[in-house]
């Protein structure tokens, strides 16, 4: 077993064992020595490992955004404690996503892709300029453009997938919120929501084995968007 074998080793076994931030570091360092792409495992890994620590850190945000508001509708003595955790998370969360942009703008995105795998990145790269963007748009405002540009090129290159690939679908599903919840454009959202889910439905028949709970949660969310979005 060579090195990389090891470390690509080393990324598996500490996701399984859920060991997120070390199957994160060991994916990293991966990224920073592999000259050629990620195998599809080890690109899993990447999206996962990290998928994990940054939905926990923003999970914490968001309830910690709510222990504030109650705080100061009382005025008490616990808001600088509250406040300053709040501050904490958030660069953390910066930390992260910037992080993750780095790798995919400078190593994977420098190396000769499939089509697929560029997609995968170009995806992974908007979604995390779109927690930047969630947290501190005036002072991010840089990577709602980016996060938009990232999200479009993806979907540019996927016209000639199948609507049932999980990658396009959730794609579709994370682009249309980005412009939901980040561009405030909830025309645009449901559009393109509708879009994947009229595509999809035409090729139902051709869905794999393996992608169809995937896909069948993706267009769930979809539709559970376009509800809630056409309500407002």
């Amino acid at each position: 077993m060579n090195e990389l074998e090891e470390i690509s080793s080393l990324a598996q076994v500490a996701q399984i064992a859920e060991r997120y931030e070390e199957a994160a570091k060991y994916i990293e360092e991966l990224i920073k020595k592999k000259k050629d792409d990620l195998t599809k495992e080890e690109r899993n890994i990447f999206y996962n490992s990290y998928k994990y620590i940054i939905n926990s850190k923003r999970s914490a945000l968001r309830s910690t955004y709510l222990i504030e508001e109650k705080e100061k509708k009382h005025s008490t003595q616990y808001i600088p404690i509250v406040t300053n955790f709040k501050n904490i998370l958030e660069t953390e969360i910066n930390e992260v996503c910037k992080n993750i942009i780095n790798l995919i703008n400078n190593f994977l995105l420098k190396r000769i892709l499939t089509d697929e795998s560029k997609i995968f990145y170009l995806k992974m790269k908007g979604d995390y300029c779109r927690y930047l963007c969630e947290i501190s748009p005036n002072e991010n405002q840089n990577y709602i453009e980016e996060c938009e540009k990232s999200y479009k090129d993806a979907t540019d290159l996927a016209q000639n997938f199948p609507w049932t690939n999980a990658i396009k679908l959730g794609l579709s599903l994370n682009f249309c919120v980005f412009y939901y919840d980040i561009k405030k454009n909830s025309t645009q959202a449901v559009k393109i929501a509708k879009e994947a889910i009229k595509g999809a439905k035409k090729q139902l028949d051709k869905i794999k084995e393996d992608e169809d709970k995937d896909a069948s949660l993706t267009l769930q969310t979809l539709k559970e968007n376009i509800s809630i979005w056409e309500k407002e």
